[in-house]
């Protein structure tokens, strides 16, 4: 008895090679989603102009939610360009590049960290739970934002270590309005953003 089929006569056909999925989901630029982006960058924009109080802003929360929103991608571009025309028309006239370079990059990470919280699920999560992760993605996201500019600034005007203990206790202030904001107003919001993502990739 023949088991090889070229030996056999018959003929089989190849299978079909198998479509491997994308690494990262990615998503159509729909009117809906720029639609969305704009509001989100209008509201950032808003609220660091308002800003009265060094430290004391809600950028960081609308970029974060932006990542739960629309994902890691346009979370982040919305948190870049967001800070990046803050920076450029800054009425304190615009920072140094370096600075500049690592004010936008800590925005963006909030953005990023905002799709993570996404896509592990935590927004269908009981409130007590969101509220707990909220916490902890405020005291990174804050502390590593502080870090940057801090460091970016030190290397500007010289003595990076002066400058980074000089703006602990800024930065301790940043941290802790910062996890007020969003327990309080994160919690409630990640949900609803949540349910929105749902809509855009239906």
């Amino acid at each position: 008895m023949c088991l090889d089929p070229a030996l056999s006569g018959t003929f089989v056909p190849p299978s079909p090679p198998r479509r491997r999925p994308p690494a990262i989901p990615t998503h159509r630029y729909t009117s809906r989603r720029l639609s969305y982006a704009a509001l989100l960058i209008a509201a950032g924009l808003t609220g660091v102009y308002a800003e009265s109080i060094p430290n004391f802003e809600v950028l960081t929360l609308v970029v974060f939610g932006s990542g739960v929103l629309l994902g890691a991608r346009d979370g982040s571009l919305v948190g870049a360009l967001t800070m990046l025309v803050y920076t450029l028309l800054n009425p304190y006239g615009p920072a140094p590049p370096l600075v500049m370079l690592a004010q936008v990059l800590g925005s963006a990470m909030a953005g990023a960290a905002g799709a993570w919280f996404a896509v592990l699920g935590l927004p269908a999560r009981p409130a007590i739970v969101r509220a707990a992760v909220l916490t902890l993605a405020a005291i990174v996201v804050t502390a590593l934002y502080d870090l940057l500019t801090n460091v970016a600034t030190g290397l500007v005007f010289g003595q990076p270590r002066y400058w980074i203990l000089a703006g602990i206790p800024f930065s301790l202030w940043h941290i802790g309005y910062n996890v007020a904001l969003f327990v309080a107003l994160g919690t409630p919001l990640t949900a609803v953003f949540a349910r929105y993502a749902e809509r855009l990739s239906s």
